[in-house]
């Protein structure tokens, strides 16, 4: 998956506008991440990469970068 491709999805997931989070937004300050996120996050990366997060580790990271790294680490 695509930088691009993560991003434009995962916008979808908390409510933003695409092209307004880069990988390096701090999820803090996004309001749409909580614990539906978790749950939306974890459903599209299986989807879509074949990959199982747990929420335990969603709620500890603090970039869009950190899951699609662990996701990437997954798949390998």
């Amino acid at each position: 998956m695509t930088d691009e491709a993560f991003l434009k999805g995962f916008a979808e997931i908390v409510g933003v506008d695409d092209g307004s989070l880069t990988l390096d937004t701090p999820l803090a300050g996004v309001e749409g991440w909580d614990s539906v996120a978790y749950l939306g996050t974890m459903v599209f990366l299986e989807e879509n990469m074949g990959v199982t997060i747990s929420p335990d580790v969603l709620v500890n990271v603090k970039t869009a970068m950190e899951i699609l790294s662990g996701a990437r680490a997954l798949q390998a």
